[in-house]
This record gives structure tokens, C-alpha cells and sequence, in this order.
């Protein structure tokens, strides 16, 4: 729907955001008793098996390459022993750091300590505490570990490697209830945490999305990740055969010799990227939580992130140009403190994904669990101006923003259509800007700017009056609603 030029579109009732979970309204005054501990006596293995098998790895090629140079090599005792004593040393520096190394958990504060040498104490605030997520890299899923990972804000984070992997589930709850206020004890936070094996699921949470894995290889076969790596090969490969036959060589016998070279590679590339692909998101679950949305997913490395809906600060949806005849889309998240913007959809870390593709009910749900009552259809959206077609082509039709009485949301893209979700009351600033050409025209672009992490808050090539207009009218939503929030 498109609204007059100039008019404010229709307001609709608030939607409620629940800024305190309702379960910690009244939440059980039990003592907190002080828990100290040390990681899991297997933490020396898997923290050294990466150095074992990178020097393993570094001397099987030079043994190989001195096996076809045909120059002398040592014998394969050497080897054996070098192996063995660089285990020796990783298990030995290993077991120090596990033993001088300690947690404590009190009734303000979680503790870490460690150093044999130089002694240090680490001590982060339950008040202080963004978020803690669960961490299974392939090794320490093998032996049923897991590491913990703490977010305390101001890139202050806190790696705890590795405990059994129902313990960090336990510690998990355990500091993201006390987090919320919550003075719960340790016992019952252990009571109410599950040792799920390939989603990290309770017996209290709500399950909103699963993607299967069939879903998973439909985005990555239609998707321009796909499209580069194909024409990434296929150009270099024409560009030789083309050289052949410039210069009188038999391009049709230098076809299969060309065909070889580069079509065994990209068949391995395409391989190992739907296969690093769908690894990576396999049983991607999005559930609710008592702490917040809980973000399951992967095979061989589980992540397990948790994101309270009060740190979200602005949410995306993308459309690439090939799955829009599929209606499939896919949603990024702005998180207070989070990091870096995912981009890489193979990465096994904590990400910025709330859903790596979905259908529009499934994106629905996702932003109900983030917003209910948010109503993406019912918001008019008001066009750029005709005349804008000469700088947006391709894009004209999609341009767009839109204002209710909770959110401001912007469209815009052409082989990428995006569509920000911004809330008033998480907006830090908005600017107004012109180019010569748009000056000449009348048009001006609008950002709205929060933490940083995404940057496509922008409405473009706007009517200049009446985006002079919603820069004012934006900044006043965003201190009402402010102010609403500290008045809850």
C-alpha cells in the first residue's frame, strides 16, 4: 500500500514488547550458594590435538615430497618420536593450565581465575553479563564436552574450555537466570536444564522454527554464493580454451585437457561448500527460552546461542534475486554487543542469523517471538518520487519507508532486496543527506542509525520536504518511546 506523499500513514495500536520476561516477576528468593569448580579433566586433550595434528600434518609433507624428489629422508622413528613428544609437551603445558585454572560463582559475581606464574582473577557482574552461549567444536563434541562463552559487553569476553557438556548447559541457565534477576541457586538451575543431544532444547521451551535440511541446499543451490564460485572457475576456463584456439591451437582437443583442469576443482569447491553449508546450519532451531531466544544449530560443531529480546536493536530480511520466485527469505539480527554482521553462512561461530532462509510464515513467527504484535503488512509505505527512477532503475519500485506507531522500517535493493526493522526507542541517531544531483531534483536520502552492526537503515532518494520532515518527526518517536520504556 502506498500512502499520499507528505501524509503520515495510519497509526495502529502498540504492540506490547515484553522488556522483563514474565517469569521473573516474582522470582524465588532461595540463597545463593558459592560453587567452585575447575573445567573437565579432558580439557588438556582437546586444547592440544590441534597442535598434534598440525605438526603431524606439517611432517607427513615433508616426507612425502622428499619420497618423490628422491633425496634422503629420516627414518620413520623420527617422525614417530617428534609426534609423540610435541603430544607430550601440549599434554603437560595442558594439564598446568587446567590445574592453575578455576572458576567460582557467588552470589554477585562469577569468578575466573588462572596462571601458574603470573596469577590472574577475572571477575564479571551477573548484572553485567549480554549474553552466554554454548560452544561444541568437532573434538570436544567427540569426548561430550563443551565450551562456555561469556559476553560482558565492550568486546570483554570470556572463554571457559572446556566442561561435560551438560555442566555449561547448567552454568548456561544458571547465568543467564541470575542475569535476569532471578536469585535462583545452582541446584535448581541444574534442575531445569536438559542434556539434549543434537539441539539444545528444555522441557520448558517453546520451539518456534526448525529449518530442514532440505531447505538448507535449496538457499545455498539458488543463492549468488553459488553463482560467483561457478563463474569463478568457468571465466579462467574459457579464457584458456579461448587463448588456444586464438593462436591456431585444436580448441576441440583442448577441450577435455581444459574441462579437467578446472571442472575437477569446481566440482570439489561445490561440494565442500553445500557440504560446509549445511553442516554448519544443520537443525538450525530458533526456540524461546526463559532467557531469551535460543539459537540451536550445526553437525559436527554444535552452537548454542542465546539472545535476549531486549538486546535486539534492529532486525533485517533479505530477498535475493533467485529466491524470490521461491518466497524465501532470510533474517539478520542487530544485538547489543554481538560483534561483526554474518556474512559468511559456513561459519561454525556465534552469528547474526535469526533464520538462514524461511517462507513468510515462518518469518512471521520469528518476528512475533522478537515483537508481538508487529504487523509488517498492515504499515503503509510511502514510495520515492517518479523522477527518482534516473538513480534507482532497477530498484525504483522497491525503495520505500514506512512508520507506525513502534517501528520505522525502510526498503531498498535491487539483486538483494532488503527491509530494516528499526524500533523507535533503539534508534540512536537519524541524519538527512544530498548529493549535487539530488539537490538538483529535490530528493534526499534518511538513515537511521543504531549500533552499527547493520548498515542498510536507509530510505533513498526521498522527497526532500518530507524527508526534512521525518528526520524531525523520527527523533521525537525515538525520545517518547524512550521515555515510555523507563516508565514500565
Amino acid at each position: 500500500m502506498t500512502a499520499p506523499y507528505g501524509q503520515q500513514p495510519p497509526s495502529y495500536p502498540p504492540p506490547e514488547y515484553p522488556e522483563t520476561p514474565a517469569w521473573t516477576s516474582a522470582p524465588p528468593q532461595e540463597p545463593v550458594r558459592k560453587v567452585e569448580e575447575r573445567a573437565h579433566p579432558l580439557t588438556p586433550l582437546v586444547r592440544g590435538w590441534f597442535a598434534v595434528v598440525a605438526v603431524a600434518w606439517a611432517m607427513l609433507q615433508e616426507w612425502l615430497q622428499g619420497r618423490t624428489d628422491g633425496t634422503d629422508r629420516l627414518p620413520w622413528w623420527v617422525f614417530v618420536a617428534v609426534i609423540g613428544g610435541v603430544a607430550a609437551l601440549g599434554l603437560i603445558a595442558g594439564f598446568i593450565s587446567w590445574r592453575f585454572t578455576r572458576f567460582i560463582a557467588d552470589e554477585t559475581e562469577l569468578r575466573v581465575e588462572s596462571g601458574w606464574i603470573s596469577h590472574r582473577s577475572r571477575r564479571i557482574s551477573y548484572t553485567r553479563l549480554q549474553s552466554v552461549d554454548v560452544m561444541q567444536p568437532l573434538a570436544a563434541r567427540l569426548l561430550g564436552l563443551a565450551e562456555v562463552r561469556i559476553d560482558a559487553g565492550a568486546h570483554d569476553s570470556t572463554k571457559l574450555r572446556y566442561l561435560s557438556r551438560r555442566r555449561a548447559y547448567e552454568l548456561r541457565d544458571f547465568l543467564m537466570l541470575r542475569a535476569h534477576g532471578a536469585q535462583v541457586s545452582v541446584d535448581v538451575a541444574r534442575a531445569r536444564t536438559a542434556d539434549p543431544l543434537f539441539a539444545d532444547l528444555g522441557g520448558s521451551d517453546r520451539v518456534i522454527v526448525t529449518v530442514p535440511p532440505h531447505e538448507l541446499l535449496l538457499g545455498a543451490f539458488v543463492s549468488h554464493d553459488l553463482l560467483s564460485l561457478i563463474i569463478g572457475f568457468a571465466v579462467p576456463v574459457a579464457a584458456v580454451w579461448g587463448v588456444a584456439a586464438y593462436f591456431g591451437h585444436d580448441a576441440a582437443a583442448a577441450i577435455p585437457v581444459v574441462a579437467l583442469a578446472g571442472g575437477v576443482p569446481l566440482l570439489f569447491s561445490i561440494a565442500q561448500y553445500f557440504t560446509r553449508r549445511v553442516m554448519a546450519q544443520f537443525n538450525f532451531t530458533l526456540a524461546e527460552t526463559q532467557a531469551g531466544l535460543r539459537i540451536t544449530r550445526g553437525l559436527t560443531n554444535l552452537t548454542s546461542q542465546t539472545v535476549p529480546v531486549r538486546r535486539i536493536q534492529s532486525i533485517r530480511l533479505s530477498q535475493p534475486l533467485f529466491w524470490r520466485p521461491l518466497r524465501r527469505y532470510r533474517v539478520d539480527l542487530e544485538v547489543l554487543g554481538l560483534g561483526e554482521a554474518t556474512h559468511n553462512e559456513s561459519t561454525s561461530k556465534v552469528s547474526t542469523l535469526l533464520l538462514p532462509i524461511g517462507t513468510k510464515k515462518q518469518v512471521d513467527a520469528a518476528l512475533a517471538a522478537v515483537w508481538p504484535g508487529l504487523r509488517l503488512d498492515a504499515i503503509q509505505y510511502v514510495r520515492s518520487p517518479r523522477h527518482a527512477v534516473v538513480f534507482d532503475p532497477l530498484s525504483y519500485s522497491w525503495n520505500s519507508f514506512g512508520v507506525d506507531d513502534n517501528v520505522v522500517v525502510t526498503r531498498r535493493g535491487w539483486l538483494t532486496r532488503h527491509q530494516s526493522i528499526v524500533p523507535h526507542a533503539r534508534l540512536q541517531s537519524v541524519a538527512a543527506y544530498q548529493g549535487p544531483l539530488e539537490r538538483l531534483l529535490g530528493l534526499a536520502n534518511v538513515t537511521f542509525h543504531t549500533t552499527g552492526l547493520l548498515h542498510t537503515h536507509a530510505v533513498i532518494h526521498m522527497n526532500a520536504d518530507l524527508a526534512r520532515t521525518l528526520v524531525y518527526d523520527e527523533a521525537d518517536r525515538a525520545m517518547t518511546s524512550r521515555d515510555g520504556e523507563l516508565l514500565r
